[in-house]
């Protein structure tokens, strides 16, 4: 099983939405870049089990985000400024699971 990681000012967020069986997206780039694929099972670092439901490919950078992510207005302007040098990017989609 793979495990996923996210962003320490991130990590309160993610668990409150995982706790309200709340849908997740993550943006992932570098090396995280078509890592994952849909149907797979990963471990968070605190333990929890999430399903991909799945991942769309974008190419063209925070222009693309823009138009298919859909919490791009939650992103702040360090997210973006992290996210910009990448043209390629998935938006993984997950979901709590046993």
């Amino acid at each position: 099983m793979n495990k996923i990681y996210f962003p320490e000012r991130e990590l309160a967020d993610i668990k409150d939405r995982l706790d309200s069986d709340k849908d997740l997206y993550s943006i992932r780039v570098s090396e995280e870049y078509s890592k994952y694929r849909e149907g797979d099972i990963l471990m968070t670092e605190w333990g929890e089990r999430l399903s991909v439901v799945s991942v769309r490919k974008i190419s063209g950078g925070i222009e693309s985000l823009k138009r298919e992510y859909p919490f791009f207005n939650e992103l702040d302007d360090n997210m973006l400024a992290e996210l910009s040098p990448y043209s390629d990017m998935d938006i993984v989609l997950m979901r709590k699971t046993q």
